[in-house]
Order: C-alpha cells, then structure tokens, then sequence
C-alpha cells in the first residue's frame, strides 16, 4: 500500500506540472486578453464602413495622415471618407497599444513561456495585420485590402482563443461528467468543420465586398427571377435588369465574375447555416446541462439568424453602409462563438486524456502491490 501511495503521489505531482505549469489563473493577463478581443470587434465593424463607403484610399498615405502625424491630425480634416479611414486607423493603433500592454503584463506577472510567448505573437500578428493595411495604401492594392479584412478575422480568433486559454475554465477546471465527454467530443470536429465553412465564407464576402459585388444579384430569393443566375451576359440581358432594377446599380457594367462570386456567398451562408444548426443542435441536446457550452450554441444560433437577416436587408435595402458593415461585424462575431466552441471543447478533451494518462501508472502500481 505505501508503494500505491507513493505512485499516487508521484502521478499528484506529474498532474499538478502538466495542468497547472507552476501558476494557476492569472487576473491581469486574462482582463486585457478580454479587453484586447473586445477592441478588435468595433475595429472590424469601422473597416466594413471603410469599405462600404468606398473610403480606403481616402487617407493615401501611410504611417502619416496628409503629412500629419497620425495622432496628431485635426479632427476638422476629419471630414468625408477621411473620418471613416482616419478613425479606422487610431482604432487599429488603439489595439496595437493594448497588445503591448498583454505582451508587458504576460512578462512581468506570468511564470507560463506559453503565455509569454502567445502575447508576443498577438502583438506580433496585430504589428502584420498594420503593416498589411499600410501596404494596401502605399501600393494602392485592392488584393491587400481582401488579405487585410481576412486577417483581421484570424487575428480576432487569435486573440480569442488566448482569452480561453487564460481564463480559470482552462487554468483551474476543465473536469467534465464522464457520462457527457462522449458528447465533447464530437462537438469538437462538428465546431471545427463549422469554423471551417464560416472562414472560407468570409474570404469569399471579402472578395465580393472588394469586387463591387455586394449588389451583383439584385433580387432575392431569386438571382435574376431564376434558381441560378446567369451563365453569359449579352446586351438582351442587361437591358432586361436595367428595366427590372433601374441603371444606379451599375448593372449596364456587370460582369459574370461579380455575379457568380456574389452567388457563391449565398450558397456559403446555406452551408453556414446547417454547419451552425448542426453544431448548435448537438450542444443543445447533448451538453444542455453544461453553461459553457449551451450558452454558446444559443449564442451561435442568434448570430445565425441575425446575420442572415442583415445579408437579405444589405440586398433588399440596396446595401446601405451602416447594414453592410454590421454585416461583416456580425460574421466575425459568428466565427469567434464557434471558434471558442472548439478551444473549450479541445480543453476538455486534452484534459480528459491527460487524466486517462495520469491513471494507467497509478492502476498498474495498484495491480502490482495486490498480486506482490
């Protein structure tokens, strides 16, 4: 039996250095890790006004404003698509400044290499994702510009997942009943596949968006009165949509490429819809009883329905800027709920295996001191 306690003891030990890795949860880090995500969440929203006001260039130089440094140009310049572009710009330098203050903390309070190094690599990728933007200026690059909106998404679940990874769920308790980590564990590849198909559907949007598409198909439910849209333009046809839809569209210059990748977006918000449902429906039904994962797969259907609803309304309305945008805010938003699905349910299954781990030792030295 001492020989049973003393293997208990040692696996305590092991446990105690995988789990915890000498310091438990650590308030300060966590606090600006949430601060951090919930900067970058109005900053995406202010780059869909940028683009949906057709302001990007409207400040075209970089790091400066019209020669000023940027924090010190006149608010009374701020005027036009100036102000949409300009206040883009102190928002992103904003995050910036907070990244360095996770960075500093993470150093300074937090023993974990992990943590220190992952806030290197947020301020890292935020220094890119500014450089990416700059360069979209500087250059005057429209294919910059989609890289800097699709960047902007993986940064947000970058720092996201931090947020999970230093909160007490994945510091100090990630036990779960072992009737329902069956259950967590198929969520995990489901909440994958749905990050996944919600990704892909945001860099298609983002090409839309750039490539004055938003509009392409102006009908909806149907593309142009039909099931599929199009699959050659003549003149018949775009006399035809003009009578339909009126000339402010820009449909006597239309072309098959913005009307097919405008398409493509709404079969992805199809194939969103049933990864999200799927998702959420094996949440609700499995893992109802646990709060951390049900009232995501709650949150995850809201998003849904709202953000179909704000897609439908960006065509029905004729894409008014504040809509659009919000648009784009809302699909992060939906990309980050289910990205968080993944890192909680991911936490548990690693925590569940390392426990399995831990106890093959302690039942081997058990079996050994019964049979000695």
């Amino acid at each position: 039996m001492d020989c049973v306690a003393s293997g208990n003891r040692q696996i305590e030990g092991f446990d105690f250095e995988l789990h915890v890795s000498k310091q438990g949860y650590n308030r300060t880090v966590h606090t600006l890790a949430l601060i951090t995500a919930a900067a970058t969440f109005p900053l995406i929203f202010m780059g869909g006004l940028v683009t949906s006001h057709g302001a990007g260039m409207s400040v075209p130089d970089w790091p400066n404003s019209w020669g000023y440094n940027m924090f010190t140009f006149p608010p009374s310049k701020w005027v036009g698509g100036i102000l949409f572009e300009h206040t883009h710009r102190l928002a992103g330098a904003g995050v910036g400044l907070l990244t360095i203050a996770l960075m500093v903390a993470a150093w300074a309070t937090d023993k974990r290499r992990w943590v220190r190094w992952t806030s290197v690599g947020v301020f890292l990728a935020v220094c890119a994702q500014g450089a990416i933007g700059g360069l979209r200026v500087v250059l005057s690059i429209r294919d910059l510009a989609i890289v800097h909106g699709c960047a902007a998404q993986v940064f947000f679940c970058f720092i996201a997942a931090f947020c999970v990874m230093t909160s007490r769920f994945w510091t100090e308790g990630r036990h779960f009943p072992a009737d329902e980590l069956p259950a967590a564990r198929k969520v995990l590849p489901l909440a994958i596949c749905a990050v996944a198909i919600i990704l892909v559907q945001l860099v298609v949007g983002a090409i839309m968006r750039h490539s004055d598409a938003g509009l392409a198909i102006p009908d909806f439910p149907t593309s142009y009165g039909h099931l599929l849209p199009p699959t050659k333009i003549d003149s018949a046809f775009r006399q035809e949509a003009i009578h339909r839809f009126g000339l402010n569209l820009g449909l006597n210059r239309i072309t098959l490429f913005q009307i097919w990748i405008h398409f493509a977006h709404r079969v992805g918000a199809v194939l969103v819809s049933i990864a999200v449902i799927a998702l959420a429906a094996m949440i609700l039904m499995r893992l109802r009883n646990q709060p951390i994962f049900s009232r995501l797969g709650y949150l995850a259907l809201l998003l849904l329905v709202t953000q179909v609803t704000l897609g439908i309304l960006t065509v029905l309305m004729r894409k008014p800027a504040d809509i659009a945008s919000a648009h784009v805010a809302v699909g992060s938003l939906l990309l980050v709920t289910n990205w968080v699905i993944v890192m909680r349910s991911l936490g548990v299954v690693i925590a569940s295996n390392t426990r399995d781990l831990g106890r093959q030792p302690v039942e081997a030295l058990q079996y050994a001191a019964v049979h000695d």
